[in-house]
């Protein structure tokens, strides 16, 4: 709690440090445009235009290529958007933005912004040819978190304006930063805009301002379970030539993914909007969201000069509609990877288990639980937090009262996340999976070395005596050559007497245990040991009829030797697998 108070006032001394630098009597601004192409300074984003021109702190559609570059590092989804003003003196305005997502916390953004005004006679000559204006603007921006709470955003823009028959073109620079607490409810932004210059008319050697601009926006989403979602925030603007603005406004949502509406409004307390009459610097807005389809308006009057109208329709890729596409989050939002486990199988405990936790859209994490369950769903042991679960869990094989869990090596995990927006994410599975049955052969680290093998293949007793915990069996162990997962003939006849062994006992677990030693860097050994699991398995399967259901295969690499003398013999007994029967 006092981390987050801390945080607050980081990001609130910021904004009022920020202010300062916006104020006019530092600027010394006199309210006069000095600046060309004032095209760049149209809002291109419907609900920001909604909330008041609020929208340096949210950031979260699009859009943000105008307001802010750092919030493209927001969208984890490829998103297209268009937009359309019917501004005043016949005026309109085209918006297209592309958000390419290149990987989580990491997007590139593509736009262009065009206005035209049609023929117009600007002489008191009627005889005369009429002219027409009109402006681009090309843009590429990219936007990246680092770390939880901080993402940086940098663009750049191609201009290019013509009236009647002169033109003039420049270039850009936009460059953003968000800083947002642990759960994403109070955000920081800053961003400054059209940093560079253009060509004049007349003179292609000689060069004029851009209309740069500086923004800063704090914004706080009321975060809460159930389908209405609402933010509100101010931002401050300041253009290099007229005095700074205010704007706030706020926005709320009714409804999920599959459908939802929306309704804005804001305020922007501009200098310049004095003389225009009553009701200048208001704005409404509305929207509704269908699927992957968002369709947004917004009303800004402008007085004497009259209102413009925004339209704009976003598509974001990647959505599927109601149920379906919540269980489609389930299955991508969290992946969990176990390492190893410390296995002891003769009490059938499970002495150490390490989760690595890797969630995508880590910063959106609300809340988190990993809970250890037995195989009828009785937790035995669970952690959880606020904000984003840590990386790594180990679990010592104990339960919540610190009690060694009799069949530990039963387990299973189920890791719950809630993000911002209310909605639980679950990933679940053994502890120990079963691994997949193929038909194709186990690739090899390396040739098979061709030296006299040191064992002979061993036989099943006609009595198996359990081991530690009651219903354990295990049986000899496989041997292998150096560098090689294959199983030799006579090997093959002893699989045979474990596949009936095993047919005896039909809700029986089988544990298949690689080992290897002294026989490449530490991954290869790792994976030889795997290999050689997988061969057992998929030959007890294939072979030897046995069901694929309850057989566990693992590779332990080097990291459980038998024997660690530096003999053919010792060698040859850690070059293994082994097989632990569970009949209970």
């Amino acid at each position: 709690m006092r981390f987050e108070f801390l945080k607050f006032k980081f990001l609130a001394l910021l904004v009022v440090g920020f202010s300062f630098l916006l104020s006019p009597s530092f600027s010394h601004s006199d309210s006069v445009s000095t600046t060309g192409v004032q095209f760049l300074e149209i809002p291109a984003g419907v609900r920001g235009a909604g909330m008041g021109g609020m929208f340096t702190a949210v950031a979260d559609d699009v859009s943000t290529m105008y307001w802010n570059t750092a919030g493209l590092a927001q969208l984890d989804h490829i998103e297209l958007n268009l937009l359309h003003v019917v501004y005043f003196a016949d005026t309109n305005y085209e918006f297209l933005g592309a958000a390419l997502p290149i990987q989580s916390g990491s997007t590139l953004g593509l736009s262009a912004a065009f206005d035209f005004v049609p023929s117009f006679n600007s002489t008191n000559n009627p005889s005369a040819v009429p002219g027409s204006a009109n402006d681009l603007a090309i843009a590429l921006g990219y936007g990246q978190t680092f770390g939880d709470n901080f993402a940086l955003g940098i663009g750049g823009k191609f201009i290019s304006s013509n009236l009647v028959t002169y033109s003039a073109i420049g270039e850009a620079v936009d460059a953003g930063l968000l800083l947002y607490t642990q759960n994403k409810d109070l955000t920081l932004g800053l961003s400054v805009q059209n940093v560079g210059q253009i060509s004049n008319f007349s003179d292609y050697s000689s060069q004029e301002k851009l209309p740069m601009v500086y923004r800063a926006g704090l914004t706080y989403r009321f975060q809460q379970p159930g389908p209405i979602h609402f933010l509100a925030g101010v931002d401050l603007q300041k253009p290099i030539d007229n005095d700074a603005v205010v704007q706030t406004g706020g926005e709320v949502w009714w409804g999920d993914k599959s459908f939802a509406v929306a309704l804005r409004g804001g305020y922007s307390l501009n200098p310049l909007n004095q003389d225009l009459g009553s009701g200048v610097g208001a704005s409404v807005g509305a929207g509704v969201r269908v699927s992957d389809f968002e369709l947004n308006y917004a009303l800004v009057p402008f007085g004497v000069l009259g209102d413009t109208q925004r339209f704009s329709l976003t598509y974001r890729f990647g959505f599927d509609e109601g149920e379906s596409h919540q269980q489609d989050q389930t299955k991508k939002t969290s992946a969990v990877e176990i390492k190893p486990q410390i296995a002891d199988y003769q009490t059938g405990t499970l002495k150490q288990a390490t989760f690595d936790i890797k969630p995508q859209a880590r910063t959106d994490i609300k809340n988190w639980t990993l809970e250890i369950t037995d195989p009828k769903g009785n937790v035995l042991r669970s952690y959880s937090g606020k904000g984003v679960p840590p990386r790594q869990i180990a679990w010592d094989g104990k339960d919540n009262n610190g009690n060694v869990v009799a069949g530990g090596i039963f387990a299973n995990y189920n890791l719950r996340t809630v993000d911002v927006r209310g909605q639980q994410v679950v990933a679940s599975d053994p502890i120990f999976k079963v691994a997949k049955v193929s038909a194709k052969e186990a690739p090899l680290l390396a040739s098979v070395s061709m030296e006299p093998r040191v064992f002979a293949a061993p036989s099943i007793p006609e009595s198996i005596q359990p081991v530690g915990m009651s219903g354990a069996m295990k049986v000899p162990s496989i041997s292998f050559d150096e560098k090689s997962s294959r199983l030799t003939p006579e090997f093959e006849n002893y699989l045979d007497q474990v596949a009936r062994l095993i047919r005896r006992y039909p809700n029986c677990r089988v544990y298949i245990e690689g080992h290897s030693y002294d026989e490449g860097t530490e991954q290869q050994a790792l994976l030889l040991s795997q290999n050689r699991a997988d061969r057992v398995l998929r030959y007890l399967v294939e072979k030897g009829r046995v069901s694929p259901d309850n057989l566990y295969s693992r590779g332990h690499g080097a990291s459980t030797p038998m024997d660690t003398g530096d003999t053919e013999e010792a060698r040859g007994k850690n070059r293994r697998v082994d097989i632990i029967i569970i009949t209970k």
